[in-house]
């Protein structure tokens, strides 16, 4: 019998133990600090997170008060919460406990009163509240910074709801329209929009609660009835609220109407320029034209009628007057011929060698001195339209320059490409000028302008008696 009874105690002393170590186990689990103490306020059992915050050892916890984690000028309110508890079962609390090393810490304390073998006793938990405090002052340092911050703004801000109510504004909104914060807190944005703009373009609340972030223009009206252009930056504040950044952008715009009007009539004025410039343009092709067939087709048909009026009247000789008549009108029909044909723009899509060939055996036709090609741009080299029209016509209009005034008996033309540039070279070994009396002539001039509104460049060499050389650079990329 003895026997059976000291077996029932080692089973009964083995679950006990099975059992603390199971408690210990949750205890020590347990977020915070775990206590239990008697009435006499000598702890029971704690839990391992009480040692690591107080700093005091598990045998000096076995021997001291609750009060001693404590300043004293808190142990008034926490005798009040213990014996609270041993009186009514349950008390709660927030105070700041302090370590071994006098650190204070803000912790919010429970107690539950419960009977521990035997006694009456005081369990509860502890949590360190500090952590949360720091981000309270955070909290609130951030709110009045950003408070300072949101009434400091130069720029206009509010803030609405998703109705559009106002829920907050800046000193600068009220400045800008008018109205008093007080005033404005009673409104709905609706109100400062122009309602012709509101009825053609609504509020898009519905865009802004999904989370888009997007600007808008709008007219907007002052509490004095003043319309003023606005820019507004718009996006979701939180969760249910709107914020806006707003800008008077009046004065602005104006500037803007003002400098395109201005542009405008300075197009305008450019335009009327430009067809100023045509009609003389045209004026002066058309008394070029007129010249030319006054100075040389007139006086070649000229000469041929007196020829033909003394072959008339004049038996003898006749046949040596009818000759010269058919050479008059041959050159005549050469004149005419060159006059036409430098007035004709070449086709879209010309080829380019084949039209300066052309040009050089129309030229040498009846002029009476020679000109020597050399055209090595290469075949498959591929110009615009407008860039090989403007050589072609350099080209005519420098050798009409050679014919007309240079007194020549040969010219050269040599067209290559080098360094991405077109390289057009003419020399002719005519009279030649001084550079400084001639340069302004309108055929260099012309041949100038159509160089340079290529961003291409032009250089000459010449003196009197020694010839004329023309040499022309043009890049390929302009």
């Amino acid at each position: 019998m003895s026997g059976i009874n000291t077996e029932k105690k080692l089973n009964l002393n083995e679950q006990y133990l099975k059992e603390k170590e199971l408690s210990d186990f949750i205890i020590n689990s347990l977020p915070g600090i775990f206590y239990l103490y008697d009435q006499s306020g000598k702890y029971l059992r704690w839990n391992k997170n009480l040692e690591i915050i107080s700093g005091f050892s598990r045998e000096e916890i076995a021997t001291i008060k609750p009060l001693q984690f404590f300043d004293e000028s808190q142990h008034e309110k926490v005798s009040q919460a213990i014996e609270k508890v041993f009186k009514e079962g349950h008390a709660e609390i927030e105070v700041e406990a302090l370590s071994k090393t006098g650190e204070k810490m803000l912790f919010y304390f429970n107690g539950y009163s419960v009977m521990y073998e035997g006694k009456l006793c005081l369990m509860g938990i502890g949590i360190d509240l500090t952590e949360r405090e720091i981000a309270q002052v955070k909290v609130r340092e951030s709110e009045k910074k950003y408070r300072s911050l949101f009434e400091q703004a130069s720029d206009p801000i509010l803030i609405t709801d998703f109705e559009g109510n106002f829920t907050d504004v800046n000193g600068s909104l009220c400045k800008l329209f008018g109205y008093t914060k007080k005033e404005l807190l009673r409104m709905n944005i609706k109100s400062l929009v122009c309602h012709l703009e509101l009825k053609e373009r609504p509020l898009r609340m519905d865009l802004l609660k999904q989370g888009k972030h997007f600007f808008s223009e709008r007219r907007m009206v002052r509490k004095d009835g003043a319309i003023i252009e606005t820019e507004a930056n718009l996006k979701k504040f939180g969760e249910d609220e709107i914020m806006a950044i707003v800008r008077d952008v009046t004065e602005i715009r104006n500037l803007q109407r003002v400098t395109e009007k201005e542009r405008m009539t300075l197009r305008e004025q450019e335009q009327k320029k430009i067809t100023r410039a045509v009609i003389k343009a045209q004026e002066r092709e058309r008394n070029m034209i007129g010249r030319d067939l006054h100075d040389n087709v007139n006086q070649l048909l000229a000469s041929a009628r007196i020829c033909l009026s003394t072959a008339k009247t004049k038996p003898e000789g006749k046949k040596e007057f009818v000759n010269e008549s058919i050479r008059l009108i041959d050159s005549t029909i050469h004149e005419i011929r060159i006059l036409s044909r430098s007035h004709v723009t070449p086709m879209t899509g010309f080829d380019l060698g084949e039209q300066i060939i052309s040009l050089v055996k129309q030229m040498q036709e009846g002029i009476g001195f020679s000109i020597s090609l050399e055209n090595e741009l290469p075949d498959q080299i591929n110009l615009q339209d407008d860039l090989k029209l403007n050589i072609y016509r350099i080209l005519q209009e420098q050798l009409n320059n050679v014919y007309k005034h240079a007194s020549a008996t040969r010219a050269q033309v040599k067209i290559f490409l080098e360094n991405e540039n077109i390289c057009i070279n003419i020399t002719d070994n005519g009279i030649g000028y001084e550079i400084g009396l001639k340069k302004n002539g309108v055929g260099i001039v012309n041949i100038i302008n159509r160089v340079e509104s290529f961003n291409g460049k032009v250089s000459l060499e010449t003196k009197p008696g020694v010839g004329f050389k023309l040499n022309i650079r043009i890049p390929l990329v302009y």
